[in-house]
């Protein structure tokens, strides 16, 4: 580990002891903060990612030797595909947003990408040679918007989120304000879900979990099902799935990190299950494409800021990360000035549908 100055320690210190005492203020008087726009967090608080990164982070929070989020996710909506009822395949959807439910793996706070900074991976699954491409941007700064593209083998999903960080007395609560959108292109169904927030608790430890008791719902215009559910203690997730006349047709039942059953409210038979520990035989690789060449690249643009937090050069970090933070507004003068307006790459906005959609001008692969 690299020394640094009696300045900077001390420099770190006092920044420390003042965001300490600002935490232990908010937290003790049990105010709501906002903190989509915090940048006072110390580098050494930082993880080594950005927001747009946490999508593809191969590290799960249930442990070190657990398949991706994306690749659990994946495989379960691949079996959608497959089932032959309305109701199985709105059961199968549920399963797979469950399946990538969990909170980040990471207990640090991510840099807030710069506008236009994007990443791509794929994800191949080797046994039936199937390829799924995902295409994430930073669209917009205010609000800080990422909209996200993914197709593969019968399926199309888009995305967009904007993570809304609030300090509330003796946790953060990080709500994911946006939508997930899951086309079955065979079957001709969309499905629109709610992105599950989660919350990082201070007490009795420093954790992260689902926030709890709070309804999340997709929904299907074309065969009119709706699920509902939501996230309680111990990692458990309940459900109740609704048919076109809106009765009550099947439970939603279990945990994220072990098994859950979706099963007929009739006669009690499983229509669909998720089991956790099966997801260990998956055969499946996340491939990220990094482009040394395109500047707006994740990689590229924390390039020196991750080097120098990797070698525990903090001082260097912090510098790198100013740098980054200038660039982006000077740039954002200079558009202020010149008049011009900021044109995400792979993204349109269409004012039709109030949503961010992927063109076909850029690709990434």
């Amino acid at each position: 580990m690299e020394m640094e100055s009696r300045g900077s320690v001390m420099a770190r210190a006092r920044a420390f002891a003042k965001a300490s005492a600002r935490l232990a203020k908010t937290m003790l008087g049990g105010r709501s903060v906002d903190l989509t726009s915090f940048l006072g967090t110390p580098i050494r608080w930082c993880a080594r990612m950005s927001v747009l990164q946490i999508t593809t982070d191969a590290e799960s929070s249930l442990g070190k030797d657990v398949v991706p989020r994306t690749v659990r996710f994946l495989e379960t909506l691949r079996s959608a595909r497959e089932a032959t009822s309305a109701r199985e395949r709105a059961c199968r959807v549920a399963l797979a947003i469950l399946a990538d439910g969990e909170p980040p793996a990471s207990l640090r706070k991510p840099l807030n990408p710069i506008l236009g900074e994007t990443t791509s991976h794929s994800v191949e699954f080797p046994r039936t040679n199937e390829r799924f491409e995902s295409t994430w941007e930073q669209v917009s700064h205010h609000p800080p918007n990422s909209a996200s593209s993914q197709t593969g083998p019968g399926v199309r999903i888009v995305s967009e989120v904007r993570p809304s960080p609030r300090l509330v007395g003796a946790h953060i609560d990080v709500e994911l304000v946006g939508y997930i959108e899951i086309t079955l292109t065979e079957r001709n169904e969309t499905y629109v879900s709610d992105i599950p927030s989660f919350e990082w608790r201070f007490l009795p430890r420093w954790h992260a979990r689902m926030k709890r008791k709070v309804q999340s719902q997709i929904r299907c215009e074309a065969s009119g099902y709706r699920v509902e559910f939501s996230y309680g203690s111990s990692r458990s997730v309940k459900g109740l799935v609704y048919g076109p006349d809106d009765a009550i047709e099947a439970t939603i039942n279990g945990r994220y990190d072990g098994k859950i059953v979706a099963e007929s409210k009739r006669d009690r038979s499983v229509i669909a299950a998720y089991d956790f520990a099966q997801t260990k035989s998956i055969r499946a690789h996340v491939v990220r494409h990094t482009h040394l060449e395109d500047e707006f690249d994740t990689e590229v643009v924390w390039r020196d800021c991750f080097a120098a937090m990797d070698a525990n050069k903090w001082d260097d970090a912090r510098a790198a990360k100013r740098l980054v933070e200038e660039r982006e507004r000077a740039k954002r003068r200079e558009r202020k000035a010149s008049g011009q307006k900021f044109t995400p790459r792979f993204f349109d906005y269409d004012a039709r549908v109030g949503r961010w959609v992927r063109n076909s001008r850029a690709r990434t692969t």
